[in-house]
C-alpha cells in the first residue's frame, strides 16, 4: 500500500531542544518524527507557511526530499493533487483560517487541539468535514496513552464495580508562569482559545469523559490569580514586557455529575511546587474497589515518564496492587520519542482503515463541554 502523502501546514525550523514550550517545535517533536518514525505509512510531499521562502528553509533545515513542494498559503497546498493529508500544527488562532481550504478540496486534515479558537469555529469545521465526507483527525493524544487505555481496560472489566465517584487534584506547577516567552502570549490571554483553561485542561477533560463518560450537569470556578506576567525574548533573555496583563485563569475548579450519576470533582491549582512532589492525583472509586493514578510533579499526566503510577484496591481487606501499564509495544510508533509518542500512535492508528481516532466530532463535544463550564463560571469563551 503507498504511504500517505502528506502536506505539513506550520513546520518550523524549530529543533527537539528548543523546548515543547517554543514556538514551532511541538510540529517538529510530535508531527515531523512521528512522520519520519512511520516512513512506510506516511511520506512528506509538501510543506506550506507564511511564505514560500520560509517553507522552502523548513524543508531545507529538515533535510527533506529535494522535490517536497514549498507553498506560500493554505490553498495552494490543498489544491496541490499529490497531497493526501495536510496536517496543521499552528497556534490555534489561525486553525479555523488554515483547515477551511483543505476540507474544501476533500483532502484528510489533522487538526492540533483545539480545532477551532472557539466554539463556533469549531462546530463550523466538523460540519465542513462531515459534510465533505473528509478522514479527519484532532491532536488530543492522551487517549492514546498506555496509561489511559490500561485503565480504560480495568475499566471494561469491571473489577472495580460500578464507578460512584472521581476526584482529580492537579498541581500545574510545569507551566507555573512567572515568565512568558515572547511570540506565544496567547498563551495567557483567555480570548485567544489556547491557553491554560482550553489546553492544558481541556486535555486532560478529553481523557477524563473518555473514560468516564460525559456530564450530564457541571459547575466551574475560574479564576486568574496572577495577573501580570514578564514577557522575557528567549533570543537574549531580555525581558521585553514586564508585566503583561494575563487573562486566562490559572485555577480550574469543576464539579458535575456524569452520564452513570457518578459524582466528579477536577481541580487544577497553580503553585510554584507540590507539597507531597505529586503533581497530579486521580482517584476513580467504584463500589467494589478504587483507582489511584499519580504522577510525580514535573512529570504531565500523559507524558511518556516512569513516575506514573497506576495501583488498585478491591474490596476492603485486599491489598493495593501496582499495575504495570508497559504495553510491550514494540511498533515504531513507540520508538518515537516524547513527547512526540503518543502523536506517533494516532498517526498509527489513522493509517488503519479501522484506527480509532480522535475526530472533529469528537473534538466538538470537548469544545462544547469547556464551553458549558465556561458560562457557568460566568466566562465566555
Amino acid at each position: 500500500m503507498a504511504p500517505i502523502r502528506v502536506g505539513m501546514i506550520g513546520l518550523s525550523v524549530a529543533t527537539e531542544t528548543s523546548g515543547v514550550g517554543a514556538l514551532g517545535s511541538w510540529g517538529v517533536n510530535a508531527h515531523l518524527r512521528s512522520i519520519q518514525g512511520l516512513s512506510d505509512e506516511y511520506e512528506i510531499v509538501a510543506v506550506a507557511n507564511s511564505t514560500v521562502e520560509s517553507a522552502q528553509r523548513s524543508i531545507e533545515f529538515h533535510k527533506l526530499p529535494e522535490n517536497t513542494k514549498a507553498y506560500g498559503n493554505p490553498e495552494d497546498i490543498a489544491a496541490d493533487p499529490n497531497v493526501d493529508l495536510i496536517v496543521i500544527s499552528v497556534e490555534v488562532r489561525k486553525h479555523h483560517l488554515l483547515a477551511i481550504p483543505a476540507l474544501k478540496h476533500k483532502k484528510s486534515v489533522f487538526v492540533e487541539w483545539p480545532l477551532g479558537a472557539n466554539l463556533a469555529q469549531a462546530e463550523e469545521l466538523t460540519k465542513l468535514a462531515s459534510a465533505n465526507g473528509v478522514k479527519n483527525m484532532v491532536g488530543l493524544q492522551g487517549r492514546s496513552d498506555p496509561l489511559v487505555q490500561k485503565v480504560k481496560e480495568i475499566l471494561a472489566t469491571g473489577k472495580i464495580g460500578e464507578v460512584t465517584s472521581s476526584t482529580v487534584t492537579v498541581c500545574s506547577s510545569i507551566f507555573f508562569v512567572e515568565a512568558w516567552l515572547k511570540d506565544i502570549e496567547f498563551y495567557l490571554d483567555f480570548n485567544s482559545g489556547g491557553n491554560e483553561f482550553t489546553i492544558l485542561f481541556g486535555h486532560f477533560l478529553d481523557s477524563f469523559t473518555y473514560l468516564l463518560g460525559d456530564f450530564t450537569q457541571v459547575q466551574g470556578l475560574l479564576k486568574s490569580q496572577i495577573n501580570t506576567i514578564p514577557i522575557i525574548d528567549p533570543s537574549n533573555g531580555q525581558v521585553v514586557n514586564p508585566a503583561y496583563h494575563k487573562t486566562a485563569p490559572d485555577s480550574i475548579f469543576v464539579q458535575g455529575t456524569l452520564e452513570n450519576d457518578a459524582l466528579a470533582s477536577i481541580v487544577f491549582r497553580k503553585a510554584r511546587s507540590a507539597a507531597d512532589n505529586v503533581g497530579f492525583r486521580w482517584y476513580i472509586t467504584g463500589t467494589e474497589g478504587e483507582i489511584v493514578i499519580t504522577t510525580e510533579e514535573g512529570v504531565w499526566q500523559h507524558g511518556i515518564s516512569s513516575k506514573r503510577s497506576i495501583k488498585l484496591k478491591i474490596g476492603k481487606e485486599g491489598e493495593t496492587e501496582q499495575i504495570d501499564f508497559s504495553t510491550g509495544d514494540i511498533s515504531r510508533a513507540s520508538k518515537v520519542p516524547s513527547p512526540g509518542t503518543n502523536t506517533a500512535r494516532q498517526y498509527e492508528s489513522f493509517a488503519k482503515p479501522d484506527g480509532e481516532v480522535v475526530t472533529f466530532e469528537s473534538a466538538l463535544k470537548t469544545h462544547r463541554l469547556l464551553e458549558k463550564i465556561a458560562k457557568s463560571a460566568g466566562w465566555e469563551l
